[in-house]
């Protein structure tokens, strides 16, 4: 059984509602407080951006909180400055940007990157030529290998190392990087001289093989001579008109020892003489000029030898030997003259030896440079036509034999000077 106080009910029934506004108004107040705490917090955050120089964030969240609450706290004191700071940040970055752009085109790579890695370390939340910087680093770190590796090829080049050169001129070509056109220059450079000291070689080639054939012909080697004239005639080339005015001297000389051979015969014939004693006679002769020297008259006696006796096996070698010696005696001469101080003696015999293609022409071109240069000194240097002659002695010893080590012991440093100067002389 139920029993109502209706006093009671009236009390209950009017509490309802003031318990609900109470507690909306409790719950108002909490979320007031809590906006009110996510305020402060977003103004503390602000603050220590801008303590901490992120000027950008410091801006945005002051003045977020300047729209929401107008004269919060002490947001209008650091307003103005982290704005001020960030836009300056920005003009900063478009500053350095621009420099370092100015430097690239004018190829200052290292300054460039300095103002790019500048530039690309600001603290910016939306940067604006960021990706820009990063583009023309990556170019200049590019550009600064293909320098680096440019630099070693021309270097390589300058030393004559063109297999490594133009290895590298090929990767810097290929990259079609700036340097391109250098490299294919250089690439061209390499072809070209390669291709000049294939001609170089050829032609020293060909002056030692026609300086062998007129060395054959003055020692009367006659077919021996003949067949050298003929390949170089064959081949062409600088010395083919000239090669080609020996032949006919060599008929010329054949038929004139086959007749001179014949008359010889017929001589020791008519005599009652055996032609095989008599050769043996003068091949014995001509041991003893050789003993004594006399190599000119060793060489007339071994050739009239061959012509009488041709089966003789003692003539070959013995004529050889004395024709090499015959051939160096003018540079003997010449050097025993020089050192004795006869000058004129010393250029005559020194010229001889040269006239006649001896074999070491680059000793005989310094020694008669150096009795050129002997005259000039002895003059007071005065005598600069002698001075002239010797330069060009040595200029042409150096052309001849580059591997030339001269005997600088035997000559004065005056004379070695005037010889390293030479390199440097341009030729008459």
């Amino acid at each position: 059984m139920t029993t109502w106080c209706k006093s009671c009910f009236r009390r209950i029934k009017l509490a309802g509602p003031i318990l609900l506004g109470f507690a909306a108004a409790v719950s108002l107040f909490a979320f007031a407080a809590s906006a009110q705490q996510a305020l402060e917090d977003r103004y503390q955050k602000a603050i220590q951006s801008f303590n901490e120089a992120k000027m950008e964030d410091a801006c945005d969240a002051l003045k977020q909180i300047e729209k929401e609450n107008p004269g919060y706290k002490d947001v209008r004191t650091y307003l103005n400055p982290a704005c001020d700071s960030a836009r300056r940040t920005y003009e900063q970055e478009e500053r350095l940007y621009k420099q370092g752009l100015e430097l690239f085109k004018q190829g200052q790579f290292d300054q460039a990157k300095q103002k790019f890695t500048q530039g690309r370390s600001l603290v910016l939340n939306h940067p604006k030529y960021r990706a820009d910087m990063d583009d023309y680093l990556k170019k200049i770190e590019a550009r600064s290998r293909e320098e680096n590796l440019f630099q070693q090829a021309v270097q390589q080049f300058n030393e004559g190392r063109d297999t490594e050169a133009a290895t590298q001129f090929g990767q810097i070509e290929q990259a079609k990087g700036a340097r391109a056109d250098d490299a294919r220059s250089y690439l061209q450079r390499i072809k070209d001289r390669r291709e000049a000291e294939i001609r170089k070689k050829e032609t020293e080639g060909d002056q030692q093989a026609f300086d062998e054939a007129v060395r054959a012909f003055n020692d009367k080697r006659y077919p021996d001579a003949k067949t050298r004239f003929q390949a170089l005639i064959q081949k062409g080339g600088a010395h083919a008109a000239e090669a080609q005015s020996y032949v006919p001297r060599i008929d010329a000389a054949l038929r004139d020892d086959a007749a001179a051979r014949e008359k010889t015969k017929k001589t020791i014939a008519d005599a009652g003489k055996d032609p095989r004693q008599v050769a043996q006679q003068l091949i014995e002769e001509a041991r003893a000029d050789v003993s004594g020297l006399q190599y000119a008259a060793a060489v007339d006696k071994l050739k009239t030898a061959e012509m009488l006796d041709p089966a003789n096996h003692e003539v070959p070698p013995l004529l050889k030997t004395a024709q090499e010696m015959a051939d160096q005696e003018p540079l003997r001469l010449g050097l025993e003259a020089y050192f004795a101080g006869k000058y004129d003696q010393a250029e005559q015999q020194l010229g001889a030896y040269l006239a006649n293609h001896g074999r070491k022409i680059a000793l005989a071109y310094f020694f008669r440079g150096a009795t050129r240069a002997s005259r000039y000194f002895l003059s007071g240097e005065q005598d600069t036509q002698q001075k002239d002659l010797a330069m060009s002695d040595f200029r042409a010893l150096k052309k001849d034999s580059r591997q030339f080590q001269p005997p600088k012991q035997y000559v004065s440093p005056k004379i070695m000077s005037l010889y390293s100067q030479s390199a440097g002389a341009s030729s008459p």
